[in-house]
């Protein structure tokens, strides 16, 4: 199997039940390469899960369950890709060319450095998967709603 990259759309399925959560259970427990994620997927999972939390979605039980369910992870099951000066500087056409917001077009950048590894792009958000498919990656949205 090839490895996974995840974008924290699609991460946080791992850890809060929602659509697609299944998909992304099947993946980490199927996968035999590697599960990838960029280091600015752990401030973007805290700010989703804190966010979660305010709003009342979860309470801050599940809150600091969570933070600590990833945190286990992030030092058993992840290849954490640090963001380097290349990644920022390709993110700007990566950004401008398909309209990304910051993070993402960060986020696909990194993806997109590991291009010769062949790495699935995981994903819930339709306009980076679209990016990310017409980069050249293969893509997996959990919930099954992109069509490429």
């Amino acid at each position: 199997m090839p490895p996974y990259f995840f974008d924290t759309s699609a991460l946080v399925k791992r850890y809060h039940s929602e659509d697609g959560t299944e998909r992304v259970d099947q993946v980490f427990s199927e996968a035999d390469g590697p599960l990838i994620i960029s280091n600015i997927t752990i401030a973007e999972f805290t700010s989703a899960f804190a966010r979660k939390s305010r709003d009342g979605f979860i309470d801050e039980k599940t809150l600091r369950y969570c933070l600590s369910s990833f945190s286990t992870d992030l030092l058993m099951e992840f290849w954490i890709i640090d963001l380097e000066r290349a990644h920022i500087f390709n993110s700007r056409d990566l950004i401008i060319g398909h309209g990304l917001r910051a993070l993402d077009g960060l986020q696909l950048a990194a993806a997109l450095s590991l291009k010769e590894l062949k790495p699935v792009f995981v994903c819930s958000d339709k306009r980076l998967l679209d990016a990310a498919f017409k980069e050249g990656l293969e893509v997996l949205d959990p919930a099954g709603k992109f069509n490429s």
